[in-house]
Formats: structure tokens, sequence, C-alpha cells
């Protein structure tokens, strides 16, 4: 089997070497794709080593394996995979759509499609990929293990949020840091489809220099089948590479008595008015006043983060 790889290598981390052993591992002739030095400016803002230094990083690695193999300098996404007859193709997550896009162009000129395989994302100890980026930036070595203490911007002040951020990273990292942020502008009292858009523009508002920015936010959800709202929380996770996990609490709704009494404006404030509570949405939140706390809001906010980074860790989402 003929199989194609292709990429920059600036640095031979984590992803690239598992990127290569999946090549070699399926394939009896591997033909390696080296970006020029010009094309690898086009594509990368830090200075990239010479080619002849990452083909000879590249020889060093892939001659343990003992099969045939060629390293081909390549001026684009596709190098000689549009043109000549290759069985297979493997990437990443991140570069998988230029797999498609050859295999679309192949058969528009008559040759066979390549089987793709992705080997999804290679993560570094922080839960973000590995990216010759980050290892440059000082962020993680070339293994993946993280080298700086880890800052999580949450788009909120709210401590409710924020002991919720707190606790659930503490179950994955030990060196971090949760800071707030309040987001102007935004509706006091958001339904259905604005309050993603909400929950998305507190984390990528919040993010900064960060490596995760988090947003965090209730709104009213309707379902036309009981004819009632949903209160529910969107959780977003924004990392410093740009990749997005979404997730959304279990939801409740009110009682039909305090429903009749709300006709508009934030129904945080409302329930307050109603039930003689003060700031709820800042406290256990409505849904432990509705329970006797036996499930409160930062309860909530918990189990939506949580799904959202079980998300990001698991491969099964990327492959």
């Amino acid at each position: 089997m003929r199989v194609a790889v292709g990429g920059t290598f600036h640095i031979l981390h984590k992803g690239h070497k598992n990127l290569l052993h999946k090549a070699f591992e399926i394939g009896d002739e591997v033909l390696i794709g080296l970006t020029s030095d010009a094309f690898a400016k086009l594509t990368r803002n830090y200075q990239v080593n010479p080619y002849n230094v990452r083909y000879r990083n590249l020889v060093n690695f892939v001659k343990k394996f003992g099969k045939k193999y060629e390293i081909r300098m390549i001026e684009d996404h596709y190098g000689p995979t549009v043109n000549e007859e290759f069985d297979a193709i493997v990437v990443s997550y991140e570069t998988r759509f230029y797999a498609k896009e050859i295999n679309r162009i192949r058969k528009s000129k008559g040759l066979k499609e390549m089987e793709i395989y992705n080997i999804g994302r290679v993560l570094a100890e922080d839960l973000i990929p590995v990216a010759s980026t980050r290892i440059v930036s000082g962020d993680i070595d070339k293994f993946g293990k993280r080298l700086k203490k880890i800052v999580i911007n949450v788009g909120s002040d709210n401590e409710i949020k924020l002991n919720a951020v707190k606790k659930v990273f503490s179950k994955f990292f030990d060196d971090f840091e949760v800071l707030g942020k309040k987001i102007q502008g935004l509706k006091n009292q958001p339904y259905d489809n604005e309050i993603i858009y909400c929950a998305y523009k507190r984390a990528k508002e919040a993010i900064g220099d960060g490596d995760y920015g988090i947003g965090i936010e209730a709104g009213l959800v309707w379902d036309s089948y009981i004819k009632k709202y949903f209160d529910v929380h969107y959780v977003v996770i924004l990392d410093k590479l740009g990749n997005v996990n979404f997730s959304r609490s279990m939801g409740f709704v009110y009682p039909d008595t305090f429903m009749e009494f709300f006709d508009d404006g934030e129904i945080g404030k409302r329930f307050d008015e109603y039930y003689g509570t003060e700031d709820i949405g800042r406290k256990r939140g409505a849904i432990g006043f509705l329970t006797n706390n036996k499930i409160n809001r930062e309860k909530l906010i918990e189990d939506a983060l949580l799904l959202a980074i079980y998300q990001k860790g698991s491969k099964y989402y990327y492959l």
C-alpha cells in the first residue's frame, strides 16, 4: 500500500510522531510531503527551521521503521497526491479537510480516491492540541508537557460560575488560575438561541491572552409540546487555538404560579420579588431554592462544564 502524509514538521513533536507512526503502520511505501521554506512562511507566523534541517530530522526519525519511504518538497497543501497513485492518506483532525478536497480533485481527474486515516487530535497535558506554535511560545514541550501555569478566563464575575469553573478544572489540572471578567452588552434575559450566543460571546471576549475562555449563560428555552420554558445553562469552552466545545445543563421548569407572575424582565430578579429571596442568581439559584438545595445552580454548571471538557479530551469526537 502506498501512503501519503505531509506537513511542515518544524519541530518533531508528539502529534507529528503519531501521524508518521500511523503512516508507516498501514503503508508498505510512504511518501512524506515536506513543505518548502517559502510555503512554510505563508502558513506560519514564526521562523520555521530551514528545509534541510527539517528533512534531516525526518530521516533520523522514520528510518527506524525499516520501510520504503520518500521525502519530497511540496509547495501547497496537495503536493503529488492530486496526480499520482496513492492508496491512502494520513491526516490529523485539523487537516482532514485537505484530504477530502484532494479526493474531490482526484475523482475529477479519474484517479482512485484515497482512503483517509484520521488520527484525531493529539492533546498536551492541558487538553489543548500539541502544536509547534505552542512549543515555540513556551507553553509546552515537544512531548506535550505543560511548562506554564494554565490561565482560565471566565466571562463573568459571578462567584457561583467562578467557583464551578475552579472545582471542575481542579479535577484535570494542578497548576492553574481562574480569573473573572465582566462582559458588557449582553441581554439580561436571553431566550432560546440567544443563550448560546451570549455564552459564546462571553468565552470569546474573556479569553484574551489566556489558555481558555469560558462562557456560561443561563436562559429560557421554550418547549412547544408542554408549552413551558425550561431554565438551562449553556457552557462554551474556547481554547487559545480557537477550538470550541459546547454543552448544556439539565433544565427545569418553574412553578406555574410563578410563571403566571413572570411577564417580562430578568427572571432572577422577578424570582426574588415573588419568593422574597435576595440575588438568587448569585447564590444557590432558583433550582436550589425550589429543591431545598438538593440541586443548586453551581452543580448544574459543574455538570455542564464536565461534559464539555470530557468531549474535549475524548479522541472519539475527532476521529
